[in-house]
């Protein structure tokens, strides 16, 4: 134990009296976990003893510090700090000193050795540090080496835009705002046994410059990944020791972008630096994303050799550092040893990690803010980890932390020393990753020793409460087992669940975990409908055994929001077995098979061990379904008439706290609707589907229909709203339905979302003036063979609120007597009705249509093809089968039947289908003969023998394309049936009683059509063909 009082000097290892001058001036950096217990001294005498040491006598006692020989590997350093050529600034009280500069010099050698800078910078002004290389560009040759940088204003040493200088054993001591700074477009500069001290807090947030973060008052702030770092100490930071922080983007002179995404780029080398006494990290190191320019798991991050000790918060904190590895390191009275966030595919090895020492407890005495565990709400940790994987994608990582070579002590003695620590772990666990409300963070530890005297790892029921009830570590070599007997196994939440199927092989051990030896676990994961299945269970049954084990579904809960919220608010039952042959299925509290609507099955990673549960082992059991009744209508709590809460309706809004709520008696009946306050053009209200239904219609057509209200945030009409516009503008809303699926259904460990969008829209009339019931309707294919299927209504403008009420889901059967739907706009409205292409007005004129019936008019139109259209169900038609198609058109200007110009031309009926990837379009009906009703209507009519690729089509749709794109469309009485086969009557309309319809031309505009009447024998009508320019005209 250290004796009280002061020392009245230093004794210095390995050194020569030579080097040491009296009345030179030393700094010794801190001992405790501030910087601004560092300490100055002056040289008094100096004296060589027999071992070799060198004694410096100091004119004034100091402090007793930590010595290399008590703390072998983190004692202090001891720099001299009086250098032959001084620099001094002047000191006129308002922290503005001198400033060195070398500027835009490139290609020029700059040798700064051996000078000392005293009271240099200007404080909170921008370019006025006390060195700095401004961009430069390539100045190899530089030497910025051996210098000492005193109670600067403003930085040590800044490189700005420069590349390849030295910057080597220099120290800075009493800095305001960072020491070394590296700027994001430095590169390939050599930064070697540096030191940086005491960094104070004269800046602030008021008086910093603006764009740059001085105040964090950084050892060193590195921008860039480009720069290698060896051997340098970092040991008093306001905030960090070392600081990388890699931009989403290049920052050039002025903060200019001036280039691509800095995270992706390979950093440069990082080894064998230092960092203790920073108020918060030691090391922080966020956002190395160069795994995802190589997706090469040898070229990564390497992190080498790293000690951090006696630092505030965290000795490495890691943010957003993807695939990186750390090779080597000690870590020593930290408040958490290494922190992992946002992190996937970490690798740590090498390491001793130590809680706090019993020697830095007898030294700290005086306060707690000197102390660990100053908070009372702070935990401490060796390793504190994720418990969920950040990245979910088929490229990412795809495991979370692996452990190698690694020794952890003195956590036990920690609660010892501070009863006010919560918990103190050698492995701890975030509180705030777990999106799933599981544990899959895959994690495997070999050749690690755990010395705690309670047994404790992990403690398993605090790891619980944070949202991981279900804790798998594979431990590869047994060296976490409690009796040192196994050869392998996996540390375990110690839960009937997680052990019930391994017999005698699991035995508790302390912290609520259990050691299972000898096995190897594969994991699976079934994510569900929330709500409704609060009370069921994953019944998992061993076929071989027999036995079974009840895993209890699991949510996160934050709030409403969360809850609710479409792309996080699942119950996940997950479940992690060893090699066998299972049977898996969802039972309610009674032990029935139950649905919970849909459960995305999705796998993790192999362990990095053999023998663990895979795909294909595990047979579902699923109830029995009756699609014609459970199926009828596929939206829950759709109508107003009885609906008493607002789920299992979703929302895909992550902002703000107010979501789907109650609106009593505001329903279009007067009952009780939804109502969704909404921001962002994207977001909307939403519902899953049950997957069962979806697989077992699939293929199947289904027509939506909902009623919604559209409203500012006043609850006045939203004036906004515009259903004329393309759905991509963001001004209506529109029906997308959300399909999940495998990128590789062999292996089910990726899900991606593929969004359907625009199959249902606001039906016309509708007006944004007045406050009204607009009804979105759409008919669409049901989508099959996907783990979740899930609609949203989106697109509405930003800061429109939705009303919503009277939804359904339900079959639309094909009718072969009726492919077309409201033909005649018998609904007064546009239903079954949109357009195609373009931001078109569709319009309902009511007695405008012929013999004063309605008429559908497009206008706005900016190409030939863009009018009114329909999608329609044809798949009760076959292929070979006749579709018969009519329709009366006419536009706002006379067109010529008999033309091809487009600036002339009339409209044909098009008929498109789509299947797989094959597209038809295909001319099913064309105006026949120059005869129009008295009105100006024209009769479109055609027969269309389907095709093969046509027969149960994705998407089929007619349109009427063709007239100058300046006109007007007028639609009405539109038909399409099916021609039964008569063999009796081959030809259609033989008499001609129906004028010309069914029949046509040999060429567009070599011949023409008329109706005539009478006809033969003096009634009904006739074809007159003329101007036929050949004889084979007909």
């Amino acid at each position: 134990k250290f004796k009280s009082g002061p020392a009245a000097g230093l004794e210095v290892g390995g050194s020569d009296a030579a080097r040491w001058a009296v009345n030179s001036d030393v700094h010794i950096t801190s001992s405790t976990l501030h910087g601004q217990d560092a300490q100055d001294g002056r040289v008094k005498a100096v004296s060589q003893k027999a071992n070799g040491n060198v004694v410096l006598e100091l004119e004034n006692p100091i402090t007793p510090v930590f010595s290399e020989k008590e703390t072998p590997g983190y004692g202090v350093e001891i720099a001299v700090t009086s250098r032959n050529i001084k620099i001094i600034g002047e000191d006129d009280g308002t922290y503005n000193g001198g400033y060195l500069q070398v500027f835009h010099t490139p290609g020029v050698a700059q040798v700064i050795e051996g000078v000392e800078f005293f009271n240099m910078g200007q404080s909170s002004r921008k370019n006025r540090f006390a060195i700095q290389l401004l961009y430069n560009g390539n100045v190899e040759g530089t030497s910025i080496s051996s210098n000492s940088i005193r109670k600067s204003n403003m930085r040590c040493i800044s490189v700005d835009g420069t590349a390849n200088a030295t910057i080597a054993s220099n120290v800075g001591a009493g800095i305001a705002g960072h020491c070394f700074y590296f700027d994001r477009i430095s590169a390939d500069n050599m930064v070697i046994d540096n030191l940086a001290s005491n960094m104070n807090n004269i800046i602030n947030w008021n008086n910093r410059i603006d764009g740059w973060d001085d105040y964090d008052a950084d050892g060193f702030a590195i921008w860039s990944p480009f720069n290698h770092f060896i051997g340098n100490v970092a040991a008093g930071g306001h905030k960090r020791g070392f600081r990388y922080y890699l931009d989403w983007r290049t920052l050039g002179e002025d903060l200019i972008n001036v280039g691509p995404n800095m995270r992706r780029n390979p950093i440069g080398t990082f080894k064998d630096n230092k960092a203790h006494s920073n108020f918060r990290q030691g090391f922080h190191l966020a956002d190395f994303e160069q795994f995802f320019q190589f997706r090469d798991p040898e070229n990564v991050p390497v992190f080498e050799n790293l000690s951090a000790y006696r630092n505030r918060e965290q000795g490495i904190y890691v943010m957003n550092c993807v695939h990186c590895e750390f090779n080597g390191g000690f870590l020593s009275d930290n408040q958490k040893g290494i922190e992992i966030r946002r992190s996937d595919g970490i690798t740590l090895q090498d390491f001793v990690i130590q809680g706090q020492t019993e020697l830095f407890k007898n030294y700290v005495t005086d306060n707690n803010s000197h102390k660990l565990c100053g908070h009372s709400s702070w935990t401490s940790e060796g390793i504190h980890m994720m418990g969920t994987l950040w990245r979910l994608g088929d490229q990412d990582p795809g495991f979370g932390l692996r452990v190698k070579n690694v020794v952890l002590s003195g956590f036990d003695k920690l609660k010892e020393y501070y009863d006010n620590c919560p918990s103190t772990e050698p492995i701890g666990l975030s509180a705030d990753t777990h999106y799933g409300a599981h544990f899959d963070y895959k994690t495997s530890f070999e050749n690690v020793t755990v010395d705690d005297g309670r047994g404790i790892i992990l403690d398993g029921c605090r790891a619980s409460s944070y949202g991981y009830p279900d804790i798998a570590f594979n431990d590869i070599d047994g060296s976490l087992d409690p009796d040192k007997s196994a050869s392998n196994g996996f540390l375990v939440t110690d839960q009937p669940y997680m052990t019930g199927l391994f017999g005698d092989s699991c035995k508790s051990t302390a912290g609520c975990m259990s050691y299972c030896a000898e096995i190897c676990l594969g994991m699976v994961t079934f994510f569900t409908e929330r709500f409704g299945t609060e009370n069921y269970k994953l019944k998992v049954t061993d076929t071989a055994s027999g036995l079974s084990i009840d895993i209890p579904g699991n949510v996160r809960t934050y709030n409403e929001r969360w809850n609710t919220y479409a792309y996080d608010g699942q119950r996940t039952f997950a479940a992690s077995l060893p090699a066998g042959n299972y049977t898996a299925e969802f039972v309610d509290e009674f032990g029935n098979t139950v649905w919970p609507t849909y459960a995305e099955e999705q796998w993790a990673q192999a362990a990095d061990c053999s023998g663990g549960v895979s795909i294909g082992d595990v047979t579902f059991i699923k109830p029995a379904l009756d699609a014609a009744t459970e199926c009828a209508d596929m939206i829950r709590n759709g109508d107003s008439a009885n609906r008493t809460e607002v789920t299992p309706w979703l929302h895909t809004k992550w902002y703000g706290e107010i979501v789907n709520e109650l609106k009593p008696g505001e329903g279009i009946d007067g009952g009780n609707a939804i109502a969704m306050d909404r921001t962002y053009h994207w977001t909307g209200i939403a519902q899953n589907l049950n997957s069962m239904c979806t697989d077992a219609v699939g293929g199947q057509f289904y027509e939506f229909n909902a009623w919604m209200q559209m409203t500012d945030a006043d609850g006045n009409p939203a004036t906004n709203v515009d259903p004329n516009k393309e759905w991509w503008r963001n001004m209506s809303p529109i029906l997308t339905i959300n399909d999940r699926q495998y990128r590789d259904a062999s292996t089910k460990e990726y899900l991606y979302t593929a969004e359907h969008r625009d199959l249902a829209a606001v039906v016309r009339p509708y007006n944004n003036h007045q406050l009204s019931w607009a009804r979105v309707h759409g008919i669409f294919k049901m989508m099959s063979g996907s783990s979740r299927v899930w609609i949203e209504l989106e697109r509405a403008p930003d800061n429109v609120k939705f009303i919503l009420d009277s939804a359904s889901l339900t079959p639309l059967t094909c009718s072969r007597d009726s492919l077309v739907k409201n033909g005649n706009l018998e609904t007064n409205d546009s239903l079954y009705w949109d357009t195609y292409g373009g931001d078109l007005v569709l319009e309902v004129l009511h007695g405008a249509g012929p013999n004063g019936g309605h008429a559908l008019k497009s206008s706005s139109r900016n190409w030939y093809d863009q009018t009114q259209s329909q999608p329609l169900n044809i798949d009760c038609v076959n292929a070979g089968d006749r579709i018969a198609f009519s329709a009366k058109i006419k536009t706002s200007t006379s067109c010529n039947i008999y033309s091809w110009d487009v600036n002339q031309r009339c409209n044909d009926l098009q008929l498109f289908t789509k299947k797989g990837n094959v597209h038809e379009y295909h001319r099913a009906g064309y105006i026949t003969a120059d005869t129009p009703d008295g009105d100006g209507w024209h009769h479109v009519h055609g027969i269309h023998v389907h095709s093969e690729n046509g027969e149960k089509p994705d998407l089929a749709r007619i349109y009427f394309p063709d007239a100058n794109h300046n006109w007007d469309v007028y639609t009405a009485d539109v038909k399409a049936y099916v021609l039964e086969q008569n063999c009796q009557a081959l030809v259609m309309n033989p008499d001609m009683e129906e004028k010309d319809l069914y029949w046509t031309y040999t060429d567009r505009d070599r011949s023409k059509v008329k109706v005539i009447t009478p006809g033969a024998g003096g009634s009904g009508h006739a074809l007159r063909l003329y101007d036929r320019d050949h004889s084979w005209r007909g």
